[in-house]
């Protein structure tokens, strides 16, 4: 009897979202939906495309990063973004109320999701591993899968589990799954995770040694080793690699590898801009290192932070301290933080209250029919910056700040004070608020929230945090406890 297989989405979604070189209608000539032949996908390596498509399309629904784990419910715990009415979600969300049965669906929801898609990326590497022909992209598939299932994982324990810096041995990881079935998996230390984690990242980078044309095809071919960057490519694998380092504490690793990205001039630049407009969405030119194709964002985008209305308590605001966040009153003609007017558009509603409307990704509502929103930044280039500069800050102050600066004149401004980052302390909250500037709806700043385990406020400026497991390591489904994860 054949091996089956469940589809991994229904295939005219996964092409319709994603705007592969292979056409919708021809994808559906493969299999509409429903049940596929395991045998039959993988005797080609047009099925291998396939498959990978269908896990990026996945990787961009809504429950993962096409809006949860991006521009939803990360920033909005993250503090970036919230609706300030309690009778929606996001207000529970904002105030951490994980146990709230809309809240806990969706913490739910992004397990399960993500650990699906680690699912269908197993399924492809037992293929891989002997496959019914030979070809020469099997290897890079193989590269890929290795490195996004480390990508996915390392996802699942940033927000699952402790931080890696205030760990023990015996601190509960996550479950690692390296077979293709969703049944619980064995629960690892969260030392073992990270070092799993790493175990697959560096075979994928000696597979993807050579994958190196990182782009995005503005049309794109059936060349699948061509437009990389939607792909989990070679820089992805070392911009990961410094992510994980990092959130190890292991600072010359971490440096290592985010310079490996800086270096490779080539392929990405930060240059001086007068306008985000090339560089705040995707393809974010020359700084995207690697994204996802989606081209059905945008009403759902409008509606969620581009109402009719912008009054408090009516709509998704960004953070009310804005001005503060971004300096606008040291604002001068020669420096100028482009990100704030990029990002933001300032609303003073009937009742005197300002407002801000997240507009980096849609500026108004006739952009959902122009749709400039084509796809999602995971990973950009400024980041390795961050990275590689806090890793720098302890042996060399002043090339530390000098990665910083880089960083900030490419965004229209002059050097960051001396002052405010005169001790580790006050650079950590000058980093903070960096990434606060530049990563909005990018799904990052929790992250940095959690790394740096300091009080912060919420996007109200309201409510002061304090640091806290029971807000930074989310609940985990009952199903894995009931399994024996505990």
């Amino acid at each position: 009897m054949k091996k089956r297989i469940i589809h991994i989405v229904l295939l005219s979604l996964c092409l319709c979202i994603m705007v592969v070189a292979t056409s919708c209608s021809d994808f559906l000539n493969v299999h509409p939906a429903g049940q596929v032949d395991e045998d039959e996908q993988f005797s080609s390596i047009r099925g291998y495309h396939n498959a990978m498509y269908g896990i990026y399309g996945n990787m961009a629904t809504a429950n993962l990063y096409g809006g949860n784990m991006s521009y939803g419910f990360l920033d909005q715990i993250g503090q970036m973004f919230g609706y300030d009415n309690s009778s929606d979600l996001s207000y529970n969300v904002t105030q951490y109320k994980y146990t709230q049965s809309g809240v806990r669906s969706m913490i739910d929801n992004i397990w399960a999701t993500q650990y699906q898609t680690i699912s269908y990326v197993n399924n492809v590497l037992k293929n891989v591993a002997s496959p019914q022909f030979n070809h020469k992209e099997l290897s890079i598939i193989k590269g890929e899968c290795l490195g996004l299932r480390a990508f996915l994982h390392f996802d699942v324990a940033r927000l699952f589990a402790e931080d890696y810096t205030r760990s023990t041995a015996t601190t509960r990881g996550i479950p690692y799954a390296k077979e293709f079935d969703l049944n619980n998996k064995p629960l690892k230390t969260l030392h073992e995770t990270f070092q799993l984690i790493l175990a697959d990242l560096d075979e994928a980078e000696k597979l993807l040694e050579n994958d190196s044309v990182v782009n995005v095809e503005t049309t794109p071919t059936s060349d699948y080793l061509s437009g990389r960057a939607v792909f989990f490519n070679k820089y992805a694998v070392a911009a990961t690699k410094a992510r994980v380092y990092y959130a190890m504490g292991d600072t010359a690793h971490a440096a290592q590898y985010a310079r490996k990205v800086i270096a490779a001039t080539g392929v990405f630049t930060l240059k001086k801009l007068t306008t985000m407009e090339n560089v705040k969405r995707f393809p974010a030119k020359n700084e995207l290192i690697f994204g996802l194709y989606n081209t059905t964002l945008s009403s759902s985008i409008a509606s969620t932070f581009l109402p009719v209305s912008t009054a408090r308590g009516n709509f998704m605001e960004g953070r009310r301290d804005a001005e503060d966040l971004y300096e606008t009153s040291a604002f001068t003609a020669s420096s100028s933080d482009l990100r704030y007017t990029g990002y933001y558009r300032q609303n003073t509603a009937a009742d005197g209250n300002k407002t801000y409307s997240f507009i980096r990704l849609l500026e108004n509502e006739a952009q959902v029919t122009s749709n400039p929103l084509q796809g999602l930044t995971l990973i950009r280039l400024p980041e390795m910056y961050y990275i590689l500069s806090e890793c720098t800050y302890d042996n060399n102050k002043t090339e530390a700040k000098r990665l910083m600066d880089v960083v900030r004149a490419s965004r229209g401004l002059d050097p960051v004070a001396d002052a405010k980052v005169a001790t580790r302390d006050l650079f950590e909250r000058e980093m903070l608020r960096e990434r606060m500037r530049e990563m909005p709806g990018e799904g990052q700043v929790f992250y940095a929230l959690k790394r740096y385990n300091r009080s912060f406020t919420d996007y109200r400026g309201i409510t002061t945090f304090q640091p806290s497991s029971a807000i930074f390591i989310l609940p985990w489904p009952e199903r894995e406890n009931e399994y024996g994860n505990k």
